[in-house]
């Protein structure tokens, strides 16, 4: 157990072993590290923009590798979605203003890293890094202030939805039109960033369609690819940076797997463009037909802001690690005479040590390379290796029955369909899908959506009205189902499966 800050000597956690409020696993992230994630635990506990806001009490991220499971509090995280939701319905303003500061705060964080990504940094002092370092840790943590609380809202227990769903039961003739209703008013009725990487990418191959048929790369064809890849590679980069950002080759085989598919882009393009003037037209329909109250139009509107907002984040942070990755931490990385992983497992007090103070505990960064438990709470953080973490790990224990035939989830997209199950975690594992497979995954992020465009069906374990998946799997109209749990626990790859998203009901077949 190592001290990490200075506040640390003049405290002790309060809610570490606390057994009242049980840890909730809060989501599984594959790739990550302490760089990023110390942005939004740092947050959790300390730093809010909003006074009337509650804070997480406790925050826990369990590390193997870079495969982190982070927790929180059961009753605690009911009460900041609470809180959340509380301020959208009583404050007027608070969701478009929540909203625009996440857009804000995004495009700072975009300016910030490319202006870094062309600094020529080996000419610059410690001091120098590290006041970059604590830059982006500003921008970052404040853009989290906002980018966190629609997440809050609705990832944990489901607050904003239940809210949603709770009155729109009141005011239709029964649940099915309920249902109905909740995914026509959530559904973004405006271009999502995804969607606008996807057109440009059809763009791409309805010009070179010919030659991409015939599999011949020319000059022109690989310029157009080149710089697809400027603008949306990063997309594949993600969290850790230990995998390579998307390049020339992997957008060339999605557009081969076009060609081979046959489909018209031009139809393509024109049935995306429907399907958002549908959604704007069914949505205006329906708001005459159960004539809903000013204040619930104002949230469903929220919901759809945060949903193409939160992409936009997402965008803004991957880039954000890309490029800082590859100029800031490896310039770091070399001063200090360690990887660039290791300095990815650095708390900000430690990046100081290290760049004023030459103090650097090498020995202890290569065992939280292996595995370590983060924690943090208001005023403290710590990260623990040893007889401390595997202590930790005792109060997190949870049993799932994999013998479970049947499971339910959340519809984000109603339909049905019958598959083999693919589990899809990240991009390496893309190349196991096939069209009609069901996917099934944790949670989804920009580097599997070549994958999801394939599938019968989507099926993840975490979700919420704003998740990647609800959003995605909307605008390629894909049925899907999400916050299941267990999905990726209880089925495996070639498992025979239902999935019907009208219920909400996955089942082994």
């Amino acid at each position: 157990m190592t001290a990490l800050s200075v506040y640390n000597y003049f405290m002790k956690p309060k809610y570490l072993f606390e057994t009242k409020d049980k840890w909730l696993l809060g989501e599984h992230i594959p790739d990550c590290d302490i760089f990023f994630f110390q942005i939004p635990a740092s947050y959790y506990n300390n730093d809010i923009s909003y006074s009337f806001i509650q804070s997480y009490k406790k925050f826990l991220g369990v590390y193997k590798r870079f495969a982190l499971d982070f927790y929180v509090g059961e009753k605690d995280s009911f009460e900041v979605a609470e809180s959340v939701l509380k301020a959208l319905i009583e404050r007027p303003k608070f969701g478009k203003d929540l909203d625009n500061n996440i857009t804000k705060w995004s495009k700072k964080l975009i300016d910030f890293s490319k202006k870094v990504s062309k600094l020529p940094l080996k000419s610059y002092s410690n001091k120098q890094l590290w006041r970059l370092y604590e830059q982006n840790d500003r921008i970052h943590t404040k853009l989290y202030t906002y980018g966190w609380l629609p997440v809050a809202v609705d990832l944990f227990h489901n607050n904003f939805t239940n809210k949603l769903k709770s009155y729109l039961y009141s005011v239709c003739k029964n649940k099915e039109e309920a249902e109905q209703a909740f995914l026509i008013f959530t559904t973004p009725s405006r271009k999502t960033i995804v969607a606008d990487e996807r057109e440009k990418l059809l763009i791409i191959y309805e010009k070179f369609k010919k030659l991409i048929k015939v599999k011949k790369v020319t000059k022109d064809l690989k310029s157009a690819l080149g710089k697809h890849v400027e603008k949306w590679g990063h997309l594949g980069y993600i969290y850790a940076g230990n995998v390579e950002p998307f390049g020339e080759s992997h957008y060339l085989r999605e557009l081969r797997e076009l060609a081979a598919s046959k489909v018209e882009i031009r139809d393509l393009l024109a049935k995306d463009a429907k399907q958002l003037r549908e959604v704007k037209q069914n949505q205006a329909k329906l708001y005459k037909k159960i004539n809903i109250s000013p204040l619930y139009r104002r949230l469903f509107e929220s919901a759809k802001d945060f949903a193409l907002s939160k992409l936009f984040r997402r965008h803004a942070q991957l880039l954000n690690l890309y490029l800082l990755h590859n100029s800031l931490l490896l310039e770091i990385a070399m001063r200090l005479g360690l990887s660039r992983y290791q300095v990815q497992f650095m708390l900000k007090g430690e990046v100081k040590d290290g760049l004023l103070r030459r103090k650097v505990d090498k020995k202890l960064l290569a065992q939280r390379l292996k595995h370590c438990a983060f924690y943090t709470e208001k005023g403290f953080e710590e990260i623990y290796t040893g007889a401390m973490e595997r202590k930790l790990l005792k109060t997190i224990a949870t049993k799932v029955d994999k013998n479970i035939k049947e499971f339910t989830g959340q519809t984000a997209q109603s339909g049905y369909a019958k598959g083999t199950v693919k589990l899809i975690f990240r991009a390496k594992d893309t190349g196991k899908m096939n069209r009609g497979d069901i996917l099934v995954s944790v949670a989804t992020d920009p580097d599997i959506v070549s994958a999801m465009k394939k599938a019968g069906a989507i099926v993840t374990e975490q979700g919420g009205i704003t998740s990647h998946a609800a959003i995605v799997s909307r605008e390629l109209g894909i049925p899907c189902i999400i916050g299941t749990k267990i999905a990726t626990k209880v089925l495996k790859d070639g498992d025979l499966v239902e999935v019907d998203a009208n219920k909400g009901i996955v089942r082994k077949i």
